[in-house]
């Protein structure tokens, strides 16, 4: 394991004193000069900016400087109350192009009376950008099996995270070392002290921005105003486990539940025109599951090359579907199929999808944020022994989808965050925070909220009893006006409350075609694919336009 951001008991203190102690408010001299943005805005009134933030925040003698990529979407309801942070997940996705889907549907729920700010973190998009291979090198795809995919598949897997992370190593070991949770969350205060407000933070994190919410609370605990955490990951394990076992908690029950929610809505979801139960259904993708890992089907689809669908292919498709219910028709329509044989009938529902529409994630990004940040390292596959039985454990239908690319090559990286938090998270805040979690989440299980929520004194849970990654997935009335009260005034919901939906899965108007006709994909795409993320190494095609 490298050493260099432990090279004296001198540094370690400074870095658990930083922890510990109160952080000041200190405004900073210049504000940010917004202007107009210079990528593609669709239409919004958005304004950008840049601004320069120390480069590395350990070493106090250097004045070297970072430019953060900025944007903003003015209050919609007249002056501004002041500024909200937003931070779109993964760890991995940037902000200026996230923040173009995300605004129109964000800025409303909080009652569109503050502006909405956001900005490239490290690793992202404009801002010191993680990239350890030119487009021209990956002739090999590397990493894009799951290690379930046959005896062979994890020493297959972990010899190309070797090659993955020996060539990040190799291409950024003088920056590699500076991105992370902890300096993106000093970056993240100094935008808020350039804005020339209170000095205090108002913040709205989804999914991997929650463990950049949690961070910054840890760090910053007297600047809290307003902080809300949607789609919550559990901290502990991000820093201190190679592998975050609490991500497929639930994501058996989504899979069951959108099983079960079919033969409850036999006319708007094919499986169940296949199958007498629910049980058969599962039945029956367990045989698929099985059999693919051995026979991937040969596909010949007329105006494209021919390709295989391959256990890792469909399992991988069927999980980061799971994020988002408005996708669960087009689910139920392309898993029929191709439980019924009729590869025909799978490819053109597959063709008639408007593509992914996902926004993207640099793969490389979330590898460089949550490698450089997890603190454990193994030195052979046979290391993670105990870790690989803690996932199989934990789901039968997908313990590899969490595991193999970000699991194996984080165990090998060959750098650290120069920063990074090491605190337990029991922390009081100057103000408690809103955790959110959905019953039925994939990948951010609701446990996960309970169990950061236990750490920060004061803070209070809202269950939203819905399907998919985050709470703007399946919306629900009640939990918008939570969210707009409490960015509103500071008011939380009773402790136990539990939001529900407006609409439950397959509750749209829509029924299958009948007399034999081939069914297509009808479901839309309201809400920007949350691509977080860092867990969803295959963005699933979207059916509809966004």
């Amino acid at each position: 394991m490298s050493t260099r951001t432990r090279n004296s008991l001198l540094l370690l203190l400074s870095a658990s004193l930083a922890q510990a102690a109160p952080q000041p408010h200190i405004p900073r001299k210049e504000g940010i000069q917004w202007g107009a943005c210079k990528h593609e805005t669709g239409g919004l009134p958005v304004e950008c900016a840049t601004l320069a933030v120390p480069l590395d925040y350990t070493n106090s003698s250097s004045d070297e400087t970072l430019d953060l990529a900025l944007i903003k979407y003015p209050a919609q309801n007249g002056p501004s109350k002041g500024s909200i942070m937003l931070n779109f997940g993964g760890p991995g996705q940037d902000g200026l192009n996230s923040m173009i889907a995300y605004a129109p549907i964000q800025g409303p729920i909080t009652g569109g009376d503050h502006d909405l700010v956001s900005w490239d973190p490290r690793g992202t998009g404009q801002t010191l950008r993680f990239q350890c291979f030119e487009p021209e090198e990956l002739g090999q795809t590397y990493l894009a099996g799951l290690p379930d995919a046959s005896d062979v598949s994890p020493g297959k897997i972990w010899a190309e995270a070797t090659i993955v992370a020996k060539s990040c190593g190799e291409r950024l070991k003088d920056t590699g070392d500076l991105v992370g949770m902890a300096f993106a969350a000093r970056d993240m205060m100094q935008i808020v002290d350039a804005l020339g407000e209170d000095g205090m933070l108002r913040y709205w994190g989804i999914s991997g921005g929650t463990a950049l919410g949690s961070t910054a609370a840890a760090l910053f605990p007297d600047r809290i105003d307003k902080v809300i955490l949607d789609g919550v990951m559990n901290v502990h394990e991000y820093y201190h486990k190679s592998g975050e076992t609490n991500i497929v908690e639930s994501v058996d029950a989504t899979f069951e539940g959108f099983i079960a929610a079919c033969f409850e809505n036999p006319k708007k979801c094919p499986i169940a025109s296949l199958y007498g139960s629910a049980d058969e259904a599962l039945s029956a993708v367990e045989k698929l599951f099985e059999k693919l890992k051995y026979e991937p089907i040969p596909v010949f689809a007329e105006g494209s090359p021919p390709f295989l669908i391959d256990y890792s292919i469909v399992n991988s498709l069927i999980y980061s579907t799971l994020y988002r219910p408005s996708d669960y028709q087009f689910l139920s329509i392309a898993l029929a199929a191709l439980l019924a044989g009729d590869i025909d009938a799978l490819v053109k529902i597959l063709g008639s999808s408007s593509g992914v529409s996902a926004i993207p994630v640099q793969a490389e990004a979330v590898m460089g944020i949550r490698c450089g940040d997890k603190i454990p390292r193994a030195d052979k596959l046979s290391d993670l022994d105990e870790l690989e039985e803690e996932f199989h454990a934990m789901s039968k239908w997908f313990p590899g989808f969490a595991r193999g690319a970000y699991v194996y090559a984080c165990a090998q990286w060959p750098f650290e965050a120069k920063e990074r938090y090491e605190g337990d998270f029991n922390v009081k805040t100057s103000n408690p925070i809103l955790f959110i979690g959905n019953t039925y989440d994939p990948v951010t299980p609701l446990v996960s909220a309970q169990n950061m929520s236990a750490g920060f004194e004061g803070s209070v849970v809202l269950q939203h009893n819905g399907f998919g990654h985050l709470s703007i997935v399946q919306p629900s009335n009640c939990t918008n006006e939570i969210i707009a009260q409490y960015f509103a005034d500071g008011t939380l919901p009773k402790e136990g409350t539990v939001c529900e939906p407006n609409v439950p899965l397959f509750g749209n108007d829509e029924e299958l075609p009948t007399g034999g006709e081939e069914p297509e994909a009808t479901a839309t795409q309201e809400v920007p694919a949350p691509t977080d993320d860092a867990y969803e190494e295959t963005p699933a095609p979207t059916a509809g336009a966004e």
